[in-house]
C-alpha cells in the first residue's frame, strides 16, 4: 500500500510540474494619463517591482513630479508603494525626468535634472532605489551651466547597450554665435561613480542633434549643419579628447546605435544621402562604422526608404556569431502633441513598426529579415535561444545566430480556462525568473488598472 501511494504521488507530482501553471495578481490602480515609462523591474522569485514616472507640469499639488516603485508579492499582488518627489516648490526651477535603468539584482537608478534659470544652473541628480530597504538615495552627479533665461541648452542622457555606462552630454549653448561648449560625463553603473569627464569646444557651423555612449565608455556626438547646406559630423569623445570620424560625401546620419564586436567599438547609423529625394524617408540607408579605423560600409534598405512616416530606428539586441553580427530593431514613429497650460512640455506620442533582424557580415554589409511581429518588444535569452514577446500572449523563439523561426515552435501563453483574469499585455514588460523558470509580465486590466500574469512551465505545449 505504501509503495503504491509513493508511486501515485510521484505521477501526480510529475503531471503537476509538467503542465503550464497560470497565476494572476490582483489588479492595482495607476494613472494612465500621467504615469509614463512603465517597467517591470527587480524581479526574483519572491517580489517584483513596477516602476513609473510622473514628469508633468501642474499635476496635482507640489511636488508634482514623482518616481514610483510598486512592490508586488510572489503572486503579483500589490503590497507597498515607494514614492520619491523630485520637484520642489521653488519658483523658476524646472525639473525633468531623464531616464532609468536596473543596475543589479537589488538596485534601480533614475536620473533627473534641475534647472534654475536665475543663476544659470543645471544640476543632474541620481536617485538609487534599493529594494533591500525600500529607500531612495539621492546624490548630485553633475553641476553644469546654461546661458541663462530660456537658453538652457540640451541635456542628452544615454545608456550603453550593455547597461554598464551612462553618459551625460550637456550642450551649454543654444546660440549660433557662441562657441559650442559641451560637458561629457560618463558614469560606471557598477559602482555609480564617475569614470571620466571632459569639457570640449566645437565649432559653431554645426549643432548637436544626438549623443550615445559605447560599451567601452566613450561618447559619440552627432552634429548637423547650421547652414543651408545639409551636412553631418560625427565626434568621438574620450577622457583624452575628441576627434572627428570622417563621413562619406553627402551622407547624413540620423540615428546612433553603438555596438560591440570582440570588445571593439562600432556604430550602426541609419540615414540618407543628400540629393533628389521624392517621397523618401530619412532612414533608407544603414551605415556600419568601424570606430577604430573610421571605415564605413553603407547598405540600402528599400523598406525603410519608402516609409515616409518614420522618425527613427531603434536597435534593442546585438549578438555576434561566427563572424556575423545580428541586430534586432524596428522603426519608430513619433509625433508631438500640442502643449497646454498644465503641460507645457508634453511627452511625444510614439508608435512602432514591425520588428526585423539585420545581419551584418564581416565586411560590414547588411541585410534584413522581417519577423512579422511587433517592434518595441521585450525578450530574454535561455539555452542559446532568444525568446521574444513578439505578439499578444505569445513568445517567439529565435536560435542565437538565426533570423528565422519555426512557426510551429511559437509558445502560447494563453490560459483558456474560464474565469481567468483578463488583461492586455504590455509587450515591453516581459521578465524571465530563472529560480522558478517562469515568465512574468504586466497587463492592462482596465482603463486605470494593471495586473501581473505569471506562467510556470511556459515552454510546455
Amino acid at each position: 500500500m505504501k509503495k503504491t501511494l509513493i508511486v501515485s504521488l510521484t505521477i501526480i507530482s510529475a503531471f503537476a510540474f509538467g503542465q503550464k501553471k497560470f497565476v494572476y495578481g490582483d489588479s492595482f490602480e495607476f494613472n494612465t494619463k500621467y504615469e509614463k515609462d512603465i517597467k517591470l523591474v527587480l524581479c526574483d522569485d519572491y517580489n517584483q517591482y513596477v516602476f513609473s514616472d510622473i514628469n508633468e507640469d501642474g499635476y496635482s499639488s507640489y511636488p508634482h513630479k514623482k518616481i514610483l516603485m510598486r512592490k508586488l508579492d510572489q503572486n503579483g499582488n500589490l503590497i507597498d508603494t515607494f514614492i520619491k518627489d523630485y520637484a520642489n516648490k521653488t519658483n523658476g526651477v524646472l525639473h525633468n525626468y531623464l531616464g532609468s535603468i536596473q543596475i543589479d539584482k537589488d538596485k534601480f537608478v533614475v536620473y533627473t535634472e534641475e534647472i534654475e534659470t536665475k543663476i544659470n544652473r543645471k544640476e543632474i541628480f541620481q536617485h538609487v532605489f534599493n529594494k533591500k530597504d525600500g529607500n531612495y538615495t539621492t546624490t548630485s552627479v553633475a553641476k553644469l551651466f546654461t546661458e541663462g533665461g530660456m537658453k538652457q541648452g540640451t541635456t542628452f542622457l544615454r545608456f550603453s547597450e550593455s547597461g554598464k555606462y551612462v553618459a551625460i552630454v550637456n550642450d551649454r549653448s543654444v546660440s549660433k554665435k557662441t562657441a559650442n561648449t559641451i560637458d561629457n560625463i560618463v558614469i560606471d553603473l557598477s559602482t555609480l561613480s564617475k569614470k571620466w569627464d571632459k569639457e570640449i569646444t566645437l565649432d559653431t557651423d554645426y549643432m548637436e542633434s544626438d549623443a550615445a555612449v559605447t560599451n567601452s565608455g566613450r561618447v559619440l556626438i552627432l552634429r548637423k549643419s547650421t547652414g543651408w547646406k545639409e551636412s553631418s559630423k560625427l565626434v568621438y569623445v574620450s577622457a583624452q579628447g575628441d576627434q572627428d570620424i570622417a563621413l562619406k560625401d553627402k551622407l547624413i546620419l540620423k540615428t546612433l546605435s553603438p555596438v560591440s564586436i570582440n570588445d571593439k567599438d562600432y556604430l550602426v547609423s541609419f540615414g540618407y544621402f543628400t540629393g533628389a529625394r521624392i517621397n523618401q524617408s530619412d532612414f533608407g540607408y544603414m551605415s556600419f562604422i568601424n570606430l577604430q579605423n573610421g571605415n564605413i560600409t553603407t547598405s540600402e534598405f528599400p523598406e525603410f526608404r519608402s516609409n515616409t512616416t518614420m522618425s527613427g530606428v531603434d536597435i534593442t539586441l546585438v549578438q555576434s556569431v561566427n563572424g556575423k553580427t545580428y541586430l534586432y530593431g524596428y522603426d519608430v514613429n513619433k509625433t508631438m502633441p500640442p502643449s497646454t497650460p498644465t503641460n507645457r512640455f508634453p511627452d511625444p506620442i510614439i508608435s512602432y513598426g514591425s520588428g526585423r533582424w539585420f545581419t551584418i557580415n564581416s565586411e560590414g554589409a547588411a541585410t534584413s529579415t522581417p519577423t512579422n511581429g511587433y517592434g518595441n518588444v521585450a525578450y530574454f535569452t535561455k539555452a542559446n535561444t532568444n525568446y521574444f514577446f513578439i505578439a499578444e500572449n505569445r513568445l517567439t523563439p529565435f536560435q542565437v545566430g538565426n533570423t528565422m523561426t519555426d512557426k510551429n515552435k511559437v509558445i502560447n501563453l494563453n490560459n483558456h480556462e474560464s474565469g481567468n483574469k483578463s488583461g492586455y499585455p504590455i509587450l515591453t514588460s516581459l521578465q524571465y525568473i530563472p529560480e522558478s523558470d517562469r515568465v512574468i509580465y504586466l497587463r492592462r486590466s482596465g482603463e486605470n488598472q494593471l495586473n501581473v500574469k505569471s506562467v510556470y512551465n511556459w515552454n510546455n505545449q
